[in-house]
């Protein structure tokens, strides 16, 4: 009845359901594909889109302020032409004057067609082309006269227009308001041009004209049209707009139109600057038709390929699995008739396969298939001659037995078994690996004669015996296997007692070994990392605070004394800045091996820092301790770096202190060690310096504290006071500028120099407040003078070092130039040369950067570096400030003229100024001037003063 069910049920071929499955599944994926394609072009659409308005409305608002700067110009410039105006008193005349000579230039070139001046309290003094009232313009004018601040605005009530009230000055004093305006229209013309978008400008003030469609644009949105690009194409766009579109929709993401076929963008730019409540509003308008259509194609495009790919896909799968099928069919015909018993049939049926290149799966059934059934064939004919249990015994056994020989071929252990005396009885290959032998020489192989036990590993004869006799069960251990090759291994064994199988049999013990070589090396180098530092090879800190805290109890419990060096590199850093890090690592290694040789077999060495080394001297006195110390000196001054540059040499600054005597703690030491370095060099470095606990530097640690606090007190309150020294060009002996100078005025009206604050500022971090201190104070400054009539006043702000890495010195600048209307060309801004080489990648980035604001960049006490001139070539400056040191004996001294004539003469050739400070006689100034120095500063040209002495005349 089941197999008649079966012939009953309805066929459908595997072939169709194949096809039918690959079929949704092309269908899903192209469908999808399309889709995420289609919805990939709008969102990348979209976000052009939003870009293109974005650019607009920068564009747009660009143009209106450019337009408003226009005006705000010719603003400026009416009361200076006013004033050139002679034999005329009244400021009303000239500017009639002034208006009616220049009415052509003020209309085509500067498209003004309305002007009105303004007395201070607001009464007309005159007006050109204008026949509106002027009272309109009341409240605008009494807000300048208030506040003496320009003020524009784009008023659409009386005719479009941008207006600008400008403050009117007459004779440098203040007489009232000059207002101008001009039409919209170049503003809507100059957008047109350049974006290719159309324009509407929108204002709730606009009455609707004649034209119907102005009209009903008014009832939708409540504005009307004052100005647009293509007049007779966008109105009625923007009234199919209105209908369809609220106007607060616009003022958001653009909006999207259709409109005689066309597809349009919208979008409303609003601007701030305009009068009274009814403020005009900018529609832009772009044709996105093209774009449309483009994304619509390729989404089709999309769709056709994708049912095109899947009828092909369809006919090559049906294709391909015809034949298959067919011999499928085939096969399954010939499977029942192998539980029928009827093999001779089977084999008939299958017995002719179809020839081809290569055998696929149901070629391998179908040999498969006639395998078993010979295989049944022959099982059905040894069924009947032999028992079921003498089958299933003979198939566990023979699978135990695969599964040991498996396990011991297979397995990346070592098993062996010993006998009673230690004899191997049998080796897998994986000790014949390690062992360096053949299984048939196990017999005459001892278990301990193969390892090695060395260090701390323990004896394992003794436990071995014990587990022979049953007293434990289990003993791990670890040795030592040197194979015939030479190669050594390590190996964690593990040794367990196998019972007997009668009452005379001797036990054996089974041995498992695992090979953890690697894992033993990795720990080496681990344990040899924690304590070496890998680029020297030397002990790293920790090693040392180890070794030194292991002194220090030895000098506690034995009154052993002993010596702590610091040695730490001088101006390493300028090696990894000209020869680059690979040198200077390359230098570090030679030191540590020279300093390696330099030391006894008891002295403990070890590199603690990145230039920093410290050595340990046990039972050593001072004598000891300050040899050791000259010793290693000598040794630093014989090394050097051969690179492409020059021979690279190096010295050192040593710290020394004593044990018990400087400290009987780890800190105490340290920390002495390291104060008598930096005294070592405060003195000239090169050199060392034994600690002293009557020296003088924890006080001068206090000094600092308080400075600190003084210089937080100044820039809370105000403590800090700018100097103007003059600057003369020695051609012209005429002032050219002013360098600024830094004063701190403490609480009692005492004067603090720079030198004594300034170092204390660079090491607490408030050195970045002074910098942004004295550049703000220095602008102030020349605001002022400019609003006093002295715009060509130049000052010289000194900055720190520091301030090449302050991310916030440049958007402070930019800031305070726009803010107080400062020329950035009457900055300029010295750095000393010293500051500069600390980091020469940053200090060429920072000066480029002010030189593109339009500052010019000086370098301070010129000369004193050891690279001056090689630096004068590769830094951008515009002035070289020779150091006063070459100046103060500059008539007496030979040697300071020639220094000073070849600098001079090498700026000059790289096109740079030259200034030289500490000019204190007439003698200096004429020999400067014969040299070709271009400016000079000191007490002969002008000393310090707290205020600028502006020219007369």
């Amino acid at each position: 009845m089941a197999g008649q069910a079966k012939e009953n049920a309805r066929f459908f071929s595997l072939k169709w359901k194949a096809g039918l499955l690959f079929s949704l599944i092309l269908i899903g994926v192209n469908g999808g594909l399309a889709a995420l394609g289609y919805l990939q072009l709008q969102h990348q659409f979209v976000q052009h889109q939003r870009e293109i308005n974005q650019q607009q409305a920068e564009e747009l608002r660009a143009l209106v302020l450019d337009r408003f700067q226009q005006l705000e110009q010719v603003a400026a410039l009416t009361p200076v032409i006013a004033a050139s105006q002679s034999g005329e008193s009244r400021l009303a005349k000239r500017l009639e004057t002034v208006f009616e000579q220049n009415a052509a230039t003020l209309e085509i070139d500067w498209g003004l067609d309305f002007a009105a001046f303004f007395s201070s309290n607001g009464e007309l003094l005159y007006h050109w082309q204008s026949e509106q009232t002027l009272a309109c313009f009341k409240p605008q004018v009494a807000q300048v006269n208030r506040t003496q601040q320009p003020l524009h605005w784009i008023d659409c009530q009386r005719g479009c227009r941008q207006f600008v009230a400008e403050p009117l000055l007459d004779q440098a004093e203040y007489a009232g308001v000059t207002l101008l305006g001009r039409p919209i229209s170049d503003l809507i013309l100059a957008f047109n041009s350049i974006t290719g978008a159309d324009i509407a400008l929108l204002s709730q003030s606009a009455q609707p004209g004649p034209d119907p469609l102005a009209g009903t644009l008014a009832a939708h949105w409540g504005v009307g049209v004052v100005a647009r690009s293509q007049a007779d194409q966008l109105l009625p766009m923007l009234n199919a707009a209105a209908s369809r579109i609220a106007l607060t929709q616009l003022q958001g993401e653009p909006q999207q139109l259709t409109y005689a076929g066309n597809r349009y963008a919208l979008q409303i730019v609003p601007l701030s600057a305009s009068s009274g409540v009814h403020r005009p509003q900018f529609l832009i308008i772009n044709d996105i038709t093209r774009s449309v259509e483009q994304i619509e194609h390729s989404t089709r495009t999309a769709v056709i390929a994708g049912l095109l790919g899947l009828l092909l896909s369809e006919a090559v799968l049906l294709l391909l699995l015809w034949s298959p099928m067919r011999r499928l069919r085939l096969l399954s015909r010939a499977l029942p008739l192998l539980a029928q018993n009827a093999f001779a049939e089977v084999q008939h049926k299958l017995a002719r396969p179809i020839k081809r290149i290569a055998a696929d799966e149901i070629d391998v059934a179908g040999g498969a298939v006639l395998d078993l059934a010979a295989r049944l064939e022959a099982l059905n004919l040894e069924v009947r001659k032999r028992a079921i249990s003498l089958i299933e015994r003979s198939e566990e056994l023979a699978r135990e037995r695969d599964f040991v020989t498996s396990l011991l071929h297979n397995a990346q252990v070592v098993i062996l078994t010993q006998g009673s005396q230690g004899q191997l009885l049998s080796i897998n290959p994986e000790g014949e690996r390690v062992f360096g032998c053949r299984e048939e020489q196990a017999g005459k192989l001892s278990f301990l004669e193969l390892i090695e036990v060395a260090g701390e590993m323990d004896d394992p004869e003794p436990y071995l015996q014990r587990l022979k006799r049953g007293e434990i069960d289990v003993y791990q251990h670890d040795s030592w296997v040197v194979s015939d090759d030479g190669c050594q291994f390590s190996i964690s064994w593990v040794h367990s007692r196998l019972p007997a199988k009668d009452v005379d049999d001797l036990p054996l013990l089974l041995s498992i070994g695992l090979d953890v070589t690697e894992r033993k090396v990795a720990e080496r180098n681990l344990a040899w990392l924690a304590d070496h530092d890998p680029l020297t090879e030397l002990f790293n800190r920790r090693r040392l605070v180890a070794e030194l805290e292991r002194l220090l109890e030895r000098s506690e419990r034995y009154d052993e004394s002993g010596a702590l060096l610091f040695i730490d590199l001088d101006q390493f850093k300028y090696v990894n800045d000209i020869s680059g890090h690979q040198a200077g690592d390359a230098l570090l290694k030679i030191i540590a091996r020279q300093l390696a040789q330099a030391t006894r077999s008891s002295d403990i060495l070890a590199r603690i820092g990145g230039d920093e080394f410290a050595m340990l001297l046990p039972n050593a006195d001072v004598s000891a301790a300050v040899d050791v110390a000259g010793k290693l000196l000598d040794v630093m001054k014989g090394i050097e770096l051969p690179s492409k540059e020059g021979s690279q040499r190096i010295s050192a600054s040593i710290g020394v202190v004593l044990f018990p005597d400087h400290g009987v703690n780890l800190q105490d030491l340290m920390a002495n060690a390291d104060l008598a370095m930096y005294q070592a060099k405060e003195r000239g470095r090169d050199r060392w310096h034994l600690f002293a606990q009557d020296e003088q530097i924890r006080e001068q640690m206090s000094d600092s504290v308080s400075l600190k606090g003084k210089i937080e007190w100044a820039l809370a309150e105000g403590g800090f006071l700018l100097h103007y020294q003059p600057i003369m060009e020695i051609a012209s002996r005429r002032i050219s500028h002013y360098e600024v100078l830094l004063r701190l005025r403490e609480a009692d009206a005492r004067i603090v120099m720079p030198g004594d604050f300034i170092p204390v500022a660079e090491k607490t971090g408030l050195i970045h407040s002074i910098d942004r201190l004295v550049l703000r104070e220095a602008i102030n400054r020349l605001a002022e003078l400019g609003k006093a009539g002295q715009q060509l006043i130049n000052l010289s702000v000194n900055l720190s070092g520091w301030a090449v890495d302050d991310p916030e010195l440049l958007p402070l600048l930019k800031q305070l130039l726009q803010l107080r209307g400062v020329r950035p060309q009457q900055l300029v801004f010295e750095i000393t040369e010293t500051a500069a080489l600390a980091d020469m990648t940053a200090a060429e980035s920072f000066i480029r950067e002010l030189q593109e604001l339009g500052c010019r960049f000086a370098m301070d006490d010129f000369g004193v570096g050891f690279s001056s001139f090689y630096y004068l070539r590769e830094l951008p400056l515009d002035i070289v400030k020779i150091d006063g040191s070459f100046i103060r004996q500059l008539p007496q001294n030979r040697k300071d003229q020639v220094f000073v004539k070849a600098l001079v003469e090498m700026a000059s050739g790289l096109g740079k100024k030259t200034i030289a400070e500490f000019v204190e006689d007439e003698a200096t100034l004429h020999m400067l001037e014969e040299i070709g120095v271009d400016y000079v500063q000191g007490y002969f040209i002008g000393r310090p003063q707290t205020e600028i002495e502006l020219p007369t005349g």
